[in-house]
């Protein structure tokens, strides 16, 4: 009688009174050594559910941290170093330990454990990215494409699919278009405009530099509000910025596959097939006259081998988890250094 008491406390009494008054660990009262070993787990199991754990702070994983940042990274090497371009690297940095925070939040309903690092991160990212967006309001021609991912990304979050295919692609393609925005910030002004539409648009390559720079840097005014070119003025969109989040998306998403086949979907033929599908798509690709490039070809076929090899492996041993982040990790800075070598 006195287990089935213990057991069921935690269901009857609410959650407060049962993880304050019955399930003291230290002050337990309980003789029996199993009934406090069921006592202390349960407490245990409760309290953790509400305190804030060291890794809810921050990202664990080095696969995701290096996927989050890559793109970024090329970024402010293809646009050339400044201080614009450093500013927003560790702008992005802080936005991904608040999505990170808030994407936990959201999964657990809006549960308290999740608020601490949240609060701090946004508060910190207030601090860095305030000073920027007053000094840089161009920065906003951006705010649609990311309020639409960050709403799919916490959606994702809430439905608890944020390791799905969909979930994954959100994920993907905010990392991999911060190439083009820090790019259009550095100290190169690249050319290239939205689409020329007459005479005056059709050389962008004419356009003075300084007046570029602070066309990027600003918002249009209201009598420009509805002009594409005073949105969008040449080097917003920088040529270099737009092939390498195009090429970091494909190789990412390829990335997201290969995990799949050896850790959620291991063992499912569909998506072996997918990403092996996928892989030799992306070869194809790099091998077409048009645009052939030894680097290119170079990369898609290391990456189809490892995409290929992986999964014949793991048919007569398992990897653990971590040996396939540590390699998807390595083909990640594989493909970044042959994208800066393309580009």
């Amino acid at each position: 009688m006195e287990f089935a008491r213990v057991a069921l406390m935690p269901f009857v009494l609410p959650r407060g009174i049962a993880a304050r008054r019955l399930f003291d660990c230290r002050n337990a009262g309980l003789t029996s050594f199993l009934l406090r070993t069921i006592r202390c787990d349960i407490m245990t199991d409760m309290t953790s559910r509400r305190k804030t754990l060291k890794r809810d702070w921050f990202d664990n994983q080095p696969g995701a941290w290096v996927m989050v940042m890559l793109p970024a990274v090329a970024g402010f090497f293809i646009g050339g170093p400044n201080l614009d371009t450093l500013w927003l690297l560790a702008t992005w940095a802080v936005c991904y330990c608040v999505q990170f925070s808030a994407a936990h939040w959201f999964k657990a309903h809006f549960s308290r454990r999740y608020l601490p690092p949240m609060l701090t991160y946004a508060v910190a990212l207030i601090v860095i990215g305030l000073p920027f967006l007053i000094t840089h309001t161009g920065i906003l021609r951006w705010a649609p494409l990311y309020i639409v991912l960050v709403a799919l990304s916490m959606l994702s979050s809430w439905l608890r699919k944020e390791r799905s295919l969909w979930g994954n692609a959100v994920s993907v393609i905010a990392a991999s278009a911060m190439a083009t925005v820090i790019a259009s910030f550095g100290s190169t002004v690249e050319t290239a405009c939205v689409m020329p539409i007459n005479a005056a648009h059709a050389s962008c390559a004419a356009a003075d530099v300084t007046a570029a720079r602070a066309a990027i840097r600003n918002m249009p005014d209201l009598s420009q509000i509805f002009d594409l070119h005073a949105w969008w003025p040449a080097g917003s969109l920088p040529v270099n910025g737009l092939i390498a989040t195009v090429l970091f998306a494909l190789t990412q998403y390829g990335s997201v596959l290969v995990v799949k086949t050896m850790i959620r979907e291991r063992g499912k033929r569909s998506y072996v097939a997918a990403s092996w599908v996928w892989h030799v798509a992306l070869l194809l690709l790099a091998a077409v006259p048009a645009g052939r490039s030894p680097y290119l070809i170079a990369m898609t076929v290391l990456l189809l081998a490892r995409a290929v090899a992986l999964p014949v492996v793991t048919r007569r041993t398992t990897l653990k988890p971590v040996v396939t982040g540590i390699t998807e990790a390595f083909a990640s800075f594989i493909a970044f250094g042959y994208i800066i070598a393309v580009i």
